[in-house]
């Protein structure tokens, strides 16, 4: 498979993909509810937002207290306003590019615009625009810590629906990245989520597929690849952080991959009993319900 070629990876927002009050639309449920799909779609924690704004013009004021825009772009982020937060993000940064703080919220919000896009190409372009983010955020630091969550996100989104060759890349990369966070800090909730993705991601693919990325890229991400890892990472990022809802779904997949239906049943009702915490819990919990009442249908709990 021929990889898909690069679109929107510049710092600015592409100028062909269109903000609401166009065509940017929440895709119906029915296509993203399956494990595959929706497994590292939970990586970005923030998917489901809301009807967009278009964007206008920063202004001089807003660009002369820098604290007081990343303030409101994250308040647009949290509050669902992606386009907002990136309108924000991105005009700080047309004067201040070296700033770090402002690269990773620009990859975030692209992540959530992918998420929310209607169109596979669309979706791509801004994951793709969220990797310039976030790699030029790493490029200035190497080693903090929200540029590669969203690195992350970005290229875990972007792997799940490019060529092989890209993916098998992409994988490894999100591989080295999620260790990296760990060996800063073993309790890196995130990283856990990330590896137990990945390690499902990996061990859906067809025996062919992992042969091929092995044979032309080599890595630890296809090579080492195993369903006991994927639930220790998910049961790990479950442990540490409880109330996030994403990760909840994300090992419920996991398990009901393993035949361990009873205990992915379990981790459905629990996603869907706890509050919103992140951008887009209450999408997270919404897909739990579709995906228990199927299990309960068929017979299960």
């Amino acid at each position: 498979m021929v990889d898909a070629p690069h679109a929107g990876g510049d710092n600015t927002v592409p100028s062909s993909i269109p903000l609401h009050g166009s065509n940017v639309h929440v895709r119906p449920r029915s296509l993203i509810q399956t494990p595959h799909l929706y497994a590292l779609a939970a990586l970005t924690l923030g998917h489901g937002t809301p009807a967009l704004a278009q964007a206008s013009d920063i202004t001089l004021f807003e660009l002369s207290a820098a604290p007081s825009v990343v303030e409101r772009a994250d308040r647009a982020y949290w509050g669902g306003d992606a386009v907002e937060s990136l309108r924000l993000v991105e005009g700080l940064l047309a004067n201040t590019p070296d700033d770090v703080d402002a690269r990773w919220r620009a990859a975030r919000a692209s992540v959530a615009l992918g998420i929310i896009a209607n169109e596979e190409e669309l979706e791509n372009r801004w994951y793709r625009h969220g990797i310039a983010h976030a790699d030029e955020a790493l490029r200035l630091d190497s080693v903090d810590v929200k540029a590669k969550h969203w690195a992350v996100a970005s290229k875990g989104q972007l792997a799940l629906q490019t060529g092989a060759l890209e993916t098998s890349r992409l994988a490894q990369e999100i591989w080295v990245m999620s260790h990296e966070l760990l060996e800063r800090d073993p309790a890196d909730g995130f990283a856990h989520h990330a590896l137990g993705v990945l390690h499902f991601e990996v061990m859906t693919l067809s025996r062919a597929k992992r042969f091929l990325g092995r044979l032309f890229l080599g890595g630890d991400a296809l090579g080492k690849a195993s369903w006991e890892s994927a639930v220790f990472h998910h049961e790990r990022a479950v442990a540490l952080e409880p109330t996030a809802v994403a990760f909840r779904v994300g090992f419920a997949n996991t398990l009901e991959r393993r035949n361990r239906v009873p205990e992915a049943i379990e981790h459905l009702r629990s996603a869907i009993s706890l509050p919103n915490v992140h951008p887009g819990d209450s999408d997270y919990r919404g897909r739990a319900q579709s995906r228990l009442d199927e299990l309960l249908a068929e017979g299960n709990g």
